[in-house]
């Protein structure tokens, strides 16, 4: 019996590496890696052995006969028309050079205890011998996949298992809680991993959106991250989420989610009580642009299809205009005058108003700007070379501050490991005090 790997691969790529056979693609380098969310075993030369599902964070690789029968045909149809003996490439890998620096190890400190913070600071412990001091200014590792994945997808937090145990490595000192200036005025360290990750949520730019909730304020909340609140209330009988990845999906599920599936789930009595009591009966998911644009993933989709009980709909092509909602302006008022309809809802360019009680924006997240570095504020990231910040020796970047926000929680394994790499390419000099 081969082994298949479900939706809720997390591409962190550690499957890659032990599978004798070569036979889990797209590896690190390969067209593919990166931009899709799921890695895929090949059943014409998997050979049963099961290293893949011993080594993966996520549970997401399984024998085949205990696997859902479309992420079997999902593995199996990735390597259609391919040769399986060209797949067999069974070249070995160089083992991982290990830097020891002259003068002593050096001192670096990461920000960020997100998965691109976490996948810095093992390989700074595996690869060099630094002595890393962790920071985040929550008191729990795992950022966006502690309090950003939905929580209905226990499987995909168990990463968080792996993250922690890096913490308790001797050569690590995790300090929760705590800034990154906190630090860097008393100076003392070598060099500055900045792995901040994306903390804004982008902006429709419409008329009434500030009386709109996020998608990430919305799975905060259902996941108690402290201090988060739902900025709005949730009123049915509909609501309108904006957005075509598979966060907007994650939001749309949650929302349509009666109380014995939440029961299920590792949310907090209010949550359910909120949602209960929202009379919500209808999502519409509303795409900017046609289904062939869409971010989301087909298991996600098929997902949501299969327990939402035909109350989610899905509209593409459509471009907000104003929101009318609860917190109604008289500019709001003004641009929905002309609608076809009346009452609260989403205006879309060409005067249809869609009825509903609570707006949710899920159209992603920009960086914001790192005091004393530079920033490209069209991207949201901040300059650099291969992680290295431009103009700014000893600090470097990694994540979705680096690269934008983009790529799931596997994707930032490969790119930490290539700030890592440039880190150790670069001559010693001290980060100065306060910078």
């Amino acid at each position: 019996m081969t082994f298949a790997i479900s939706g809720e691969c997390c591409s962190d790529a550690s499957c890659v590496a032990v599978c004798p056979m070569n036979s889990i693609h797209p590896s690190p380098g390969e067209a593919g890696f990166g931009t899709g969310v799921s890695l895929f075993i090949d059943p014409r030369t998997c050979i049963d052995c099961g290293a893949c599902a011993d080594i993966c964070p996520v549970d997401a690789a399984k024998p085949a006969d205990r696997s859902a029968a479309e992420d079997v045909s999902r593995n199996a149809a990735y390597f259609a028309g391919s040769d399986p003996l060209a797949a067999m490439d069974l070249d070995t890998w160089e083992p991982p050079e290990y830097q020891v620096w002259g003068g002593g190890p050096r001192r670096v400190l990461v920000v960020g205890a997100g998965p691109a913070g976490m996948y810095a600071t093992r390989e700074l412990l595996l690869r060099t011998d630094a002595e890393v001091t962790l920071v985040d200014r929550l008191a729990e590792v795992g950022g966006l996949v502690r309090f950003g994945v939905a929580p209905d997808h226990p499987q995909t937090k168990q990463i968080i298992d792996t993250f922690e145990r890096i913490t308790r490595h001797p050569r690590a000192r995790w300090r929760p809680g705590t800034t990154a200036e906190e630090l860097l005025g008393r100076g003392g360290f070598d060099a500055v991993v900045h792995a901040v990750g994306a903390r804004r949520s982008r902006r429709l730019g419409i008329v009434g959106e500030d009386s709109a909730c996020t998608a990430e304020d919305f799975v905060a909340w259902c996941n108690g991250r402290p201090g988060a609140v739902l900025p709005v209330e949730l009123n049915g009988p509909r609501v309108v989420v904006v957005g075509n990845g598979n966060v907007a999906l994650d939001v749309a599920r949650l929302l349509v989610s009666d109380d014995e599936r939440l029961r299920s789930m590792d949310v907090a009595a209010g949550v359910r009580r909120v949602l209960g009591a929202s009379g919500i009966r209808e999502v519409v998911l509303l795409g900017r642009r046609g289904p062939e644009d869409a971010a989301y993933t087909e298991s996600a989709l098929q997902e949501l299809q299969a327990m939402s009980g035909g109350r989610v709909t899905l509209k593409y092509h459509a471009t907000p205009v104003a929101w009318t909602g609860a917190d109604r302006t008289p500019s709001a008022d003004r641009a929905a005058s002309g609608a076809s309809g009346a009452g609260r809802g989403l205006l879309l360019d060409g005067g249809e108003l869609i009825s509903a009680g609570t707006l949710v924006t899920a159209i992603g997240f920009e960086g914001d700007p790192i005091d004393g570095l530079p920033f490209d504020s069209a991207r949201g990231t901040v300059p650099n070379v291969r992680g290295a910040v431009v103009g700014r020796p000893g600090h470097y970047v990694a994540g979705w501050i680096k690269r934008g926000a983009r790529g799931g929680i596997g994707v930032n394994k490969a790119c930490a490991q290539e700030t890592v790499q440039t880190l150790v390419s670069s001559s010693r000099g001290a980060v100065s005090p306060g910078s």
